[in-house]
C-alpha cells in the first residue's frame, strides 16, 4: 500500500474488498466511489458488485506504478485482495474477466522494469494436519500464481510462503510439506518461494529443504534476529542462500525491518518499527524490501539518509513527533484500539442510561418512593402529637402539684410515662421525653416537699416560677481556689499546634 495515494482524494490503492463474517458478507467498501455497505453484501449485490471492486483495484494498480516510477521505486508487494474471495470455496469465481485489464497492469510495469511479488497469508499451510486447511492453501496459491501469469509477469515475480506450524514435530511438519509441495501444479512451483520466520522455521531449518526441492529462500533478516536458530555467521551464508535463486533463474530476493524501540521479547520484537535507520550487509544483486508501518516513507528516509536518490518534497513526509513504541506483548495496537473504544462507548452508553434514568424520576416520580414519602410525612406528625399530649401532661401535673402528695405526684408521672411508651414508635423520642418527663416530675416532688418542710423567705419565692423552688448555689472552694487556672494571667491553654506534615 502507497500511504501517499492512499490518504489522497479519491484515494488509490489496491485492495478494496468485502469481509465476509460468520454466516456471510458483514462488510465491503468502494472507496474510489464512496460506497459503504453491511451484511450479506456478496449474496444481496452478487459477485458482479464484487467484480467492480475487483476492477477498481486493478484500475489503481496502474497509477500505483506510475508513481512508483516517478519516484524511483522499482519493487513492490501486490495485494493479496485485488479480487476479493477469488479463491473462497463458496463464492470463488474465475478472474479471467479482468484477462486484458491485467495484461495492461504487467505491460506498464515489464515496460518500467519493475518487480512485483505477493505475499499469501499466513493462513496458507501445507504442512497443516487438517486437510481441509491444505486444499484451501492449495486454492489460494493456484489464485495468485493465475494473477501474475495473466498479467504476463516474468518468474522474478514470486510468491512468499511460510512454512507453517511446527504441530510439535518440526522433522515430520517438514515431511509433510515436501509431500505437499511435490504434489502442487507446476504454475505454482514455478513462483513459490520460503521466507524464514520469526517463531516455527529459522534459515538452519529451511535452506536444506530449499537445497533439496530446489526452492528459493527469501532471508528476512528481521527474522533472522528474532530466531537465529544454529547460524553464527549469516553473511558467509549469503551465497548459498542466493545460489538457490540463480540455480532457478530467480534475482534473489530479501526482506528488511527492524523492531520498535523498547521491544524484549519475541512476540513484542514481531511488530515492524515506523522507520528503519539501517540497510543489512547484503550483495549488490539482491532485491532488498522493505517492511515498515510507514511504507514507501520508510524507503525515502532510507533514500536520504544513505543518499541513494532524491526525494520530491511533494511526497516526502517527515517523521511524525512521536513514533510508535512497542506493545507489550501484542503484535499490534488494534486490538487495543477496539478495546478501548469499545469501553469508551459503553461507559457512555451507562451514562446516557443514568441520566434517562434520572429524568424519568424527575418527570414521573416513582410510586414507591411517593408512598414512603407520604408515610414518613405522616410519622413525622404523629411524633408532633405525641410530644404535645406529653407536654399537655406535664403541664397537667404542674398545676396539681400544690395539693398533691408524693405518692399522687409518682403515680402522675408514671401515668404520663406509659401514654409515652404506648404512643411513641421512635425509640430516641420516646427515650428523650421519657428523660424530659422523670425530671420535671422529679422537680414537681422536690417543689411540694420544700413547701410542706421548710420555710422559704418570700422575697426569694415570689420571683420563681410557679411549681419550681428557688435556691442558692454554693460553691464549696474558697475565691481565690475557684477561680484559679482561668485568670487574665493564667489563661487556658490553647491547644498545642501541630507540625506541617502531620
Amino acid at each position: 500500500m502507497n500511504t501517499v495515494l492512499r490518504h489522497q482524494k479519491p484515494p488509490i490503492f489496491s485492495a478494496r474488498t468485502c469481509r465476509l463474517g460468520k454466516h456471510s458478507a458483514v462488510y465491503s467498501v468502494l472507496v474510489s466511489k464512496y460506497i459503504y455497505s453491511r451484511l450479506d453484501t456478496v449474496r444481496k449485490k452478487g459477485l458482479d458488485y464484487v467484480k467492480e471492486l475487483a476492477l477498481a483495484n486493478v484500475a489503481d494498480m496502474k497509477k500505483m506504478i506510475q508513481w512508483n516510477e516517478d519516484n524511483k521505486i522499482k519493487f513492490m508487494r501486490i495485494s493479496s485482495e485485488m479480487f476479493p474471495f477469488a479463491s473462497h470455496q463458496q463464492v470463488g469465481y474465475d478472474i479471467s474477466f479482468a484477462e486484458k485489464e491485467l495484461k495492461d497492469v504487467g505491460d506498464l510495469a515489464n515496460k518500467y522494469n519493475h518487480r512485483l511479488t505477493m505475499h499469501p497469508g499466513q493462513f496458507n499451510q501445507l504442512v497443516s494436519l487438517n486437510p481441509n486447511v491444505v486444499t484451501n492453501t492449495v486454492r489460494e496459491l493456484d489464485y495468485h500464481a493465475r494473477m501474475l501469469d495473466l498479467m504476463g509477469m516474468n518468474q522474478d515475480s514470486v510468491m512468499i510462503i511460510h512454512m507453517g506450524g511446527v504441530y510439535g514435530d518440526k522433522a515430520s511438519a517438514i515431511a509433510r510439506f515436501e509431500k505437499e509441495y511435490e504434489q502442487l501444479p507446476e504454475h505454482i512451483k514455478r513462483r513459490l518461494v520460503l521466507e524464514n520466520d520469526e517463531l516455527g522455521y529459522s534459515v538452519s531449518d529451511l535452506l536444506p529443504v530449499c537445497k533439496r526441492l530446489k526452492i528459493p529462500l527469501v532471508l528476512d533478516w528481521h527474522h533472522h534476529h528474532i530466531n537465529p536458530g544454529d547460524i553464527t555467521d549469516l553473511v558467509a551464508l549469503l551465497p548459498e542462500i542466493n545460489q538457490v535463486w540463480y540455480d532457478k533463474g530467480i534475482k534473489p530476493k530479501q526482506h528488511y525491518s527492524e523492531s520498535r524501540r523498547g521491544a524484549k521479547t519475541a512476540v513484542e520484537m514481531r511488530a515492524h518499527s515506523d522507520r528503519v535507520k539501517y540497510l543489512p550487509p547484503t550483495t549488490d544483486d539482491v532485491d532488498l524490501m522493505i517492511e515498515a508501518k510507514d511504507k514507501e516513507q520508510a524507503v525515502f528516509e532510507l533514500y536520504k539518509l544513505y543518499n541513494l536518490e532524491i526525494v520530491a518534497d511533494d511526497v516526502w513526509v517527515p517523521k511524525k513527533g512521536t513514533e510508535t513504541l512497542e506493545t507489550k506483548g501484542r503484535k499490534s495496537q488494534k486490538a487495543a484500539k477496539k478495546r478501548k473504544a469499545k469501553e469508551e462507548e459503553e461507559t457512555k452508553s451507562e451514562e446516557i442510561k443514568v441520566e434517562m434514568q434520572e429524568e424519568q424520576l424527575i418527570t414521573q416520580p416513582n410510586k414507591r418512593t411517593s408512598r414512603r414519602s407520604a408515610a414518613a410525612a405522616a410519622d413525622l406528625k404523629r411524633k408532633e402529637a405525641e410530644v404535645e399530649a406529653i407536654q399537655t401532661a406535664t403541664e397537667l401535673v404542674e398545676e396539681q402539684e400544690g395539693g398533691r402528695t408524693r405518692r399522687s405526684k409518682r403515680k402522675a408521672s408514671l401515668v404520663a410515662e406509659r401514654k409515652l411508651t404506648k404512643k411513641s414508635r421512635s425509640r430516641s423520642i420516646r427515650q428523650t421525653v421519657k428523660q424530659e418527663v422523670k425530671q420535671e416530675a422529679s422537680d414537681a416532688i422536690l417543689a411540694s416537699s420544700h413547701q410542706e418542710d421548710s420555710q422559704v423567705p418570700a422575697e426569694i419565692t415570689s420571683s420563681a416560677p410557679a411549681g419550681y423552688a428557688s435556691h442558692t448555689v454554693i460553691n464549696p472552694l474558697p475565691a481565690a481556689e475557684s477561680s484559679a487556672g482561668v485568670t487574665d494571667a493564667n489563661p487556658i491553654p490553647a491547644p498545642m499546634d501541630l507540625p506541617n506534615d502531620k
